[in-house]
């Protein structure tokens, strides 16, 4: 493969990424401002920060895509589009549904993550391999968090 094609995949496997990402980063969010339950405050604050941590790891991924040449694209159409995860239930939410909800979208990113871990643009990139795997440690590190809260 060329260096340009080795570029395009790397491209596209942190654009799958920063999609999934930034639907996630939107999805704790909303969380964070319906959920409810006896431990309410604790959920609360780990959504809040959960949202924060996901928003850099999409400036991170937006950025590696602009250093390779391409233009990233979090617009709320392509969200609404593109993004492999379940869509967050309406309304208030138990702190249950909440934990769950996040620590299933964790895993499903951190799974997308994982698959593009294995291309072999991966293999000749390895500093989009270094970020992809930053951001896979980082997933499931989250993912643990919310399900120990349960």
């Amino acid at each position: 493969m060329t260096s340009t094609q080795l570029d395009h995949l790397a491209t596209a496997a942190l654009q799958d990424a920063l999609i999934d990402i930034a639907e996630l980063a939107s999805q704790a969010r909303q969380a964070h401002w319906n959920v409810r339950g006896t431990t309410f405050l604790p959920v609360h604050r780990w959504l809040d920060e959960l949202a924060e941590t996901l928003r850099a790891h999409a400036d991170t991924l937006a950025e590696r895509i602009a250093t390779l040449g391409g233009w990233p694209d979090a617009c709320s159409e392509t969200l609404s589009e593109r993004n492999t995860l379940e869509s967050l239930p309406f309304g208030r939410l138990t702190t249950s549904q909440a934990l769950t909800a996040m620590e299933t979208g964790l895993e499903r990113v951190a799974a997308v993550v994982t698959s593009w871990l294995r291309s072999p643009a991966m293999e000749d990139d390895p500093v989009t391999a270094d970020l992809l795997t930053s951001l896979c440690r980082d997933l499931q590190a989250q993912q643990w968090l919310a399900r120990a809260q349960q």
